[in-house]
């Protein structure tokens, strides 16, 4: 009955396991919920904001596993770490989110996070509310409603019926990649864009960003990065012959060799024509099978398994080629392709399960070996060939291509449920105006919520004042230009101010470090200004509402 009794003094702590720790609100600074605005200002403020915008830091990331790696993606430096404080793990499980759903603003979804529990600490200490006070939730949650239902839809600049034309695609593709990797849109996005063109769907489909692959290969210059309507496969044939035109291909999710018996056999050889004929019949079968390929107008052979040598000495005899893909990831793409079918018997494929390609050949790209399968025109399956001198520079030319893909994938999405891809401009511009709009409508609003809708407008400017300030820019006066050109008079509702952070102006210059967003092309997604809002504050409020927080004893022993 020992342990079935409940020390009543020890309270909640009595009642759970050792180890286990439990924290709740106090009432002084020590509460739960400044303890949760602390960690997440810590992951936001100190970590990460500085590598908001084209003009931000990287970070210099070692994993438990030692892998090194150097980009300013949010997402990618969060997935490296490991995130200790509860709330902000949820700060960094909304990051990854918005990557999966958006593919860019993840740097702005964490910063405006932050800056939106740093603005609530201020409310705190100054209106001296209880912690958990329902008016701050509810104010921004109105604020939220009313940036995404009212005043988002007025900046919208552009509307896009068309998405697949090359100089709409590059308005959508250009400012992605120059937030990742400043001074290579130039030259990746007429790349991406051609790649987005080619597996485009026909009519209202999905966008299949899956059919773009990207092979990074070291060595050579950005500039040398290039798109191929077809698969790269990143070894070598394994045959003699090493190119073949207008060519059948066989697919095989096995490999080609002899099957072998479950029960193990013991073969007794008396005589020496006994060993001369053993394997007879097996070669004679391997044969008929590689000869059955060849005289199907088959020439290319590809394998997701091990290749025997017997197998391999009559693939060279009837002159195929012959490739090896272990990943069945990889060789479902290839088969995609090429119009093949991954065949699991060993023999001659039937007409409708061969693929065919134009050409198949085999090259060298820097100090890597690759096979090339060419298919112009009717290939489903686009490969961006990237090219640096660094592997850091490569990873985060990677991240930036399937940033710029899942931007395109966004705007079809888009584009299918409102019937145009919105833009709006960037460069802190939008921001900018959706602050001036919310601080006039929250003096609208009575109660204790408008003092929550300010501090949600004041939030929204740590993005142009950021980007101000990783520019090398004044924050404070650049911030002051700004917001002077974001309330002067305009003639008609329908002018929207496109003045926002001017990056590539230096200090001092006098044009206050703005410029016309509009003149510069940078624009961003709607749709992804809403989901990062969205998400943002919705994990806010979730943070905001936390009490208490039990946290067990980590398994796996003690922790060093």
């Amino acid at each position: 009955m020992s342990s079935m009794a409940l020390n009543q003094a020890a309270g909640l702590s009595g009642m759970l396991k050792d180890g286990t720790r439990h924290m709740q609100e106090s009432g002084d600074d020590g509460s739960v919920v400044l303890r949760n605005i602390d960690a997440c200002m810590e992951l936001s403020r100190m970590m990460l904001t500085s590598s908001l915008g084209p003009q931000g830091r990287c970070k210099l990331v070692v994993n438990h596993l030692q892998k090194i790696t150097v980009t300013a993606d949010c997402a990618a430096i969060l997935k490296e770490v490991q995130i200790q404080p509860p709330a902000a793990s949820l700060l960094s499980m909304t990051v990854q989110k918005q990557k999966e759903e958006c593919g860019d603003a993840t740097n702005f979804c964490l910063s405006f996070a932050g800056e939106l529990l740093w603005q609530t600490a201020l409310l705190i200490q100054k209106m001296t509310w209880q912690q958990t006070a329902p008016e701050i939730i509810a104010g921004y949650a109105k604020a939220l409603q009313l940036c995404q239902e009212e005043l988002l839809p007025k900046v919208i600049c552009e509307r896009i019926e068309q998405v697949n034309t090359k100089e709409n695609l590059l308005k959508i593709i250009s400012p992605v990649l120059q937030s990742k990797q400043y001074g290579t849109e130039h030259l990746l996005a007429p790349v991406v864009a051609d790649a987005c063109s080619l597996v485009f769907p026909e009519g209202s489909g999905v966008f299949p960003a899956a059919c773009i692959r990207t092979v990074p290969i070291l060595g050579a210059a950005t500039d040398q990065s290039r798109l191929i309507e077809g698969y790269v496969a990143t070894r070598a044939l394994e045959s003699v012959r090493k190119s073949a035109s207008n060519c059948k291909i066989a697919v095989f999710a096995s490999g080609i060799e002899a099957s072998s018996t479950e029960a193990k056999g013991t073969v007794v050889m008396k005589t020496a024509e006994d060993l001369k004929t053993y394997n007879k019949s097996e070669e004679l079968k391997m044969e008929e099978i590689i000869q059955g390929m060849a005289e199907a107008g088959i020439e290319v052979v590809i394998s997701g398994g091990s290749i025997s040598d017997m197998a391999m000495h009559f693939i060279d005899k009837y002159d195929l080629l012959c490739l090896k893909v272990s990943s069945k990831w990889e060789l479902r793409r290839l088969c995609q392709a090429v119009g093949a079918t991954a065949l699991v018997r060993l023999g001659t494929p039937l007409p409708d399960e061969m693929g065919f390609v134009e050409s198949v050949q085999q090259q060298e790209m820097g100090d890597r070996t690759v096979t090339v399968f060419t298919k112009s025109g009717e290939s489903k399956l686009a490969t961006i060939v990237l090219r640096a001198f660094t592997r850091t520079l490569l990873a985060d030319l990677e991240r930036a291509v399937d940033d710029g893909v899942q931007a395109v994938a966004q705007a079809v999405k888009d584009c299918n449920k409102t019937g145009a891809a919105r833009l709006c401009y960037g460069g802190g511009c939008t921001e900018m105006a959706l602050s001036a709009s919310l601080q006039h409508a929250a003096q609208r609003v009575p109660g204790l919520q408008q003092y929550a809708m300010q501090a949600f407008s004041q939030a929204l400017l740590v993005v142009p004042r950021t980007l101000a300030e990783n520019a090398g820019h004044n924050s404070s006066k650049t911030l002051a230009h700004l917001q002077a050109a974001h309330h002067e008079e305009r003639p008609s509702d329908d002018n929207i101010c496109d003045m926002g952070i001017d990056i590539e102006e230096e200090a001092g210059s006098g044009s206050g470090g703005i410029c016309s967003m509009k003149d510069r092309g940078v624009l961003d997604m709607v749709a992804t200004k809403q989901s990062a809002l969205r998400l943002a504050v919705d994990t806010v409020i979730t943070i905001l509402k936390i009490d208490q927080i039990i946290m067990s004893k980590q398994a796996g022993g003690p922790k060093q």
